[in-house]
Parts: structure tokens; sequence; C-alpha cells
């Protein structure tokens, strides 16, 4: 199908009845501040300070998902698929009281792994770990609420929440790291999950009531059926989309140098913006939606073509205005990181366009493919980047981002299609 004048105002009628544009708006927002907050971090803080800080999220992303345990996912995939009111609060009640025991716990062992040097050798990172991967429990938490939210399709409620929560912690974060530096970065990051949580539990006393009064076997069950794909699916995700910035924090001595690669790295956030609103707001209706074969097909093939369009566009854009405005901006501090963004936002670029694939492959119940397709990148990951690394040193690791994307993009591209010819339809 092409991509004419029919078929793209049919796509921003359908997004816009679906709360995207909503959504969209709101995480446009939510980037460009948070993007300018980490800009003016780096050029308040250190190139080293911006390598620490990257390499202790990179922990807390890969924590996290082992601390949440899937949770957040199957509640999603449970509380979207048309149960009552009653059934779905209770299944998410069930979620909270599993998630809270599961990110204590794992904190609590994080810290003794660092306490025994495990994580770091740089003295700095070491003493700010436990202030900086708190958000395993706080950030999870808030994560899971996000979800039901996202299963209960309350997409401007949603919305809302984020932007004022998140504009409330970039001021944050902005003002502590301009007064304390790289500790005052986290106390506001930190502060800011928690005024979401508070914020999220406030508008959900109006909807629901909280109780951990359930059978504690059964809600596992049936929350562990979706979760454990889940967790397996995302942790093997984050190890491989994070295992450049694990290897150079061990391999590369020179922080100053892991810093640059860090700060490019950073820009390419904003080349995820639209593929990952697209994926949030499809996965419910890709649930709820096992009529027919064809329709499914055609519709994922017109929104996935627009798809490809705004990733490519967004890259040419970004590599032409980069390097001016970055120079303009720092005055030459970080101009050399604009060779590794050349290579990095390539390399994510070619993973962006399998987001609708990925939704897809999860809407239709077929999770445990998401860990297939995870294990495949992951494994030739560990081998290209040690071994670019190796021979290029850091910028080793910013080629490698490409192979990474093209593995995970011909992979992701296989298990979709592998997905809908083993889906039950209804027609």
């Amino acid at each position: 199908m092409l991509i004419n004048n029919f078929g793209i105002k049919y796509f921003l009628k359908n997004i816009h009845e679906k709360g995207f544009f909503h959504l969209l708006s709101a995480n446009i927002l939510i980037q460009i501040f948070a993007f300018a907050s980490q800009l003016f971090v780096a050029g308040i803080l250190s190139p080293e300070d911006v390598g620490r800080i990257k390499i202790i999220q990179t922990y807390l992303s890969i924590f996290s998902v082992i601390a949440g345990m899937g949770f957040n996912t199957s509640t999603l995939k449970i509380c979207s698929e048309g149960r009552s009111h009653k059934e779905n609060t209770g299944y998410f009640n069930a979620a909270l009281l599993f998630s809270i025991i599961s990110t204590v716990i794992v904190y609590i062992v994080v810290l003794i792994i660092n306490s025994l040097e495990l994580l770091s050798s740089d003295t700095l990172i070491k003493l700010l770990i436990p202030l900086g991967l708190f958000p395993l429990i706080s950030n999870t938490l808030f994560v899971l609420f996000t979800g039901y939210f996202q299963a209960t399709k309350e997409i401007k409620l949603f919305s809302n929440l984020t932007v004022l929560n998140k504009l409330f912690s970039i001021i944050g974060v902005i003002i502590f790291a301009y007064y304390w530096g790289i500790e005052g970065y986290y106390i506001a990051f930190n502060f800011s999950f928690l005024v979401m949580i508070f914020a999220s539990i406030m508008i959900l006393k109006k909807k629901m009531k909280f109780s951990f009064e359930f059978n504690f076997k059964e809600m596992f069950i049936t929350h562990w059926k979706y979760a454990k794909s889940s967790l397996f699916s995302n942790i093997i995700a984050e190890l491989s989309a994070y295992i450049d910035i694990i290897l150079i924090g061990f391999l590369i001595p020179d922080m100053h140098e892991i810093g640059l690669y860090s700060f490019a790295l950073t820009i390419t956030v904003i080349l995820r913006l639209f593929p990952s609103t697209v994926q949030q707001i499809t996965i419910p209706y890709f649930s709820s939606f096992k009529e027919s074969k064809n329709e499914f097909v055609k519709i994922f093939k017109r929104y996935n073509k627009i798809l490809y369009l705004v990733v490519i566009v967004s890259l040419i854009t970004l590599l032409i205005i980069a390097q001016p405005v970055l120079n303009l901006i720092f005055d030459g501090k970080y101009d050399s990181s604009y060779t590794y963004l050349i290579f990095l936002s390539l390399g994510w670029s070619i993973r962006n366009l399998n987001q609708l694939q990925s939704g897809a492959i999860f809407g239709l119940g077929k999770i445990q493919y998401n860990v297939y397709m995870g294990l495949f990148t992951l494994a030739g990951n560990i081998i290209i980047y040690p071994i670019a690394i190796y021979y290029f040193g850091i910028m080793g690791a910013a080629y490698a981002s490409i192979s990474s994307g093209i593995i995970f993009w011909i992979t992701s591209k296989h298990y979709f299609y592998k997905a809908i010819r083993k889906t039950q339809w209804e027609a």
C-alpha cells in the first residue's frame, strides 16, 4: 500500500481518536524539557561526571527490569483484555504487592554487590550507587502505575500526570545540579519519582480501592504467565541495548572519553520519541484486535511505512543540525562527541524501526518471541562489541551499534511474521 494522502489522513484520524496526539504532545514536551535539562546539566558538569551518570543509569535500567519482575507488563496485558473494573483492580493490587517485595529485595542485593566493589572501580560511582539506584523501587512502582493507565486507555490522564511531574523533576535536577553537582542531580532525580508515585496514588484512590486481600498463589500464577517472558525478554533487551556502556565502563580507563561517548548517546534519545510513543499507544489495541489477519496486516503495514518515513527524516535532520548547534551551545566542549553521534544515531535509528513489530508481537500474545529476538541480538553483541572495542577502542562501540541494530531488525521482522502465522484469528 502506498502512503498517499488518503492513507495519511486515515492514519491521523485513527491515532487522534486513540489519544495519540495527546500522548505525543505530552512526550514531546517531556523530551524537549528533559533534553534541554540534560544539555544544561552537561554544561554544568564535567564530561567525566556525564560518563558516571550514564554508567549508573545503565545499571539502573538493567536492575530495574529484574526488580520489576515483568509485573508492569503482565498488568498491561491482563488489564487490557476487556475484564471488569473489579477484576482489573484485583490484578493491579496483586502486581503492586509483588513489585514492592521484589524491588526491595533487589535493591538490598545491589547494595551488597556494590559494597564488594563488583560494579565499578571508580570511587565516586561506588559512592553514588545507593542514591542513584534507589529508583529501582520508586521508578519501578511508577512504571507499574503507568502500565495500568495504558491498559485502561486513560491516555490523557497518563499524559497530564507525566508532564506535570516530569517538568517538576527537570526543574529540580537543573537547580540541584547547579548548586550541588552530581550529588544534587541524584537527590532531585529520586525526589521526582516519589512525587510521581504520590500523585498516581491520589488519582487511583478515586477510582479503586487499594487492598492486598487476595489469593496470592492464584494471582501470582496468572501474572507470572505473562511476566516471566517479559522479564527475560527485557533483561536480554537491556543487556543488548547497553552492553556498550557496560563494556567500556570496565575496558576503557579514560572517563573523559566515556563522557563524550555518553553525551553522544544521550543526544540519540531524541530519535526515540516518535517510535516509543507509537508503541505505547498501539499495544492495548493490538492486544484486543484479533478479528481478521488480513485487516491486521493491512493496518500494521500502513502505520509501519509512516514510522519508517519519520525515523529516516529524524535521522537526517539530526545529523545536519547537531554539530553546529552543539558547537554553539557548548563552545567546543563536546565537539568530539559528533563523530560518535554519527554512528550511534544510525544504529539506534535502525533499532527504532522495530517498535511497531515488537508492540504487535506483544499484543498478539507471542511474548516469547521477543525473548528470542533479544537472545539473537545479545549473542551477536557479545561477539561483536568486545572485538570492536579491542581493535578500535571506544569508537568501536559506536561502529558496533550499527551491526547490533541490523541484527535486531532482521530477527524482529522474522518473528513478527511468525507471530502472525501462529495466531488463531477469528476470521
